[in-house]
């Protein structure tokens, strides 16, 4: 059984990745250099007794470097972990050892736009609208050792820009104090399932807006992967200063099996927000600046969606373009802050 980390907060409900539609939403990753996973979750005792036992504990393999970002395969997921020391690590999100199941997440809050009521909107997605709601409890999850996650079919339009994401979550952490500057890793435990997961083909893109933008504007867009957003806001009043990152993972390799994804805090892109305009800052500048909360949403490559790529005039917003949406189911097992050592 496994004890669900929480603490009380009130909530708060603030969608800086333009989560109610307008403006490009999201930016494209700034080139820079990743740093490697993080160590495994437990470490073997030197007797070999405690060795045997140790050696089924939860472990990472070695981890791959992409732009901003590694990811490394879990083995043996949920077995032996426990929560990291007040000084060492904050806990997002994160199930450990001796409790309860099912519980509460508590400081949670999220959306579904595809419950709105609009048949034409939505009309394309796979699913009923309320299979990409948010929950506000964690699911015991028998794939990796019983332990709480949570779960949600992230998804993002490609055509239009209007709730161009469509649901997703966060969590308040104002009331803890911490400060952009604090942080030396953004770790993800997560899991994409395939059961759910659906994601529209290039070549299907290119054929559905054959007549909109050229083949080379859609390669540019997207990957017909699965694209996480993340970020790290401190308010909800304009500007709104916040660090972001997209990830990408490859489904073709990674669907089913759980991951760490390690974001070093130095690699992700600073930004000072005012009607969906970047203002670009670097972490020096927000190093002192209390972080009000994390959000998560599914994503395009580069984050914007087609109607970025068309002149606003061409934009038939009577007769637009047919949506098509990502469809990426997501299970997340651990979302950690990684401390500065003080």
């Amino acid at each position: 059984m496994q004890s669900l980390i929480k603490t009380c907060a009130l909530p708060i409900v603030l969608l800086s990745l333009t989560a109610c539609g307008g403006g490009g939403g999201g930016s494209k990753p700034a080139p820079s250099s990743a740093a490697s996973s993080v160590a495994p979750s437990s470490t073997p005792a030197s007797s070999a007794a405690a060795s045997s036992v140790a050696a089924a504990n939860e472990t990472t393999q070695a981890a791959v470097n992409y732009t901003g970002y590694s990811v490394a395969q879990i083995d043996n997921c949920g077995v032996g972990i426990t929560a990291p020391a007040a000084d060492k690590g904050f806990v997002v999100l994160g199930d450990y050892d001796a409790g309860a199941q099912n519980q509460t997440l508590l400081n949670f809050s999220g959306w579904n736009h595809t419950t709105n009521g609009s048949a034409t909107e939505w009309k394309n997605l796979k699913l009923a609208g309320s299979n990409y709601d948010f929950s506000s409890s964690g699911k015991v999850n028998s794939g990796c050792n019983s332990v709480d996650t949570l779960d949600i079919v992230l998804v993002k339009k490609i055509a239009d820009w209007d709730h161009q994401h469509s649901n997703g979550f966060e969590r308040n952490i104002l009331p803890f104090a911490l400060m952009f500057g604090d942080i030396e890793n953004v770790v993800l435990d997560l899991k994409i399932n395939s059961a759910k997961t659906s994601l529209p083909s290039l070549d299907s893109l290119k054929t559905t807006y054959a007549s909109n933008v050229s083949s080379e504007t859609i390669d540019g867009l997207e990957s017909s992967k699965v694209n996480i957003g993340m970020v790290i806001y401190d308010g909800k009043a304009e500007p709104i200063l916040d660090a972001k990152r997209i990830i990408q993972l490859d489904q073709s390799t990674l669907a089913d099996k759980w991951i760490r994804v390690t974001i070093p805090m130095k690699d992700l892109t600073f930004c000072s927000n005012s009607n969906y305009n970047c203002t670009p800052k670097t972490l020096a500048d927000l190093s002192n600046k209390l972080i009000a909360g994390i959000q998560f949403v599914g994503e395009t490559k580069t984050g914007l969606v087609l109607r970025n790529h068309i002149k606003e005039a061409d934009w038939n917003i009577a007769n637009p373009p047919p949506e098509t949406f990502k469809e990426m189911d997501v299970s997340f097992k651990k979302i950690e802050f990684q401390l500065k050592s003080k």
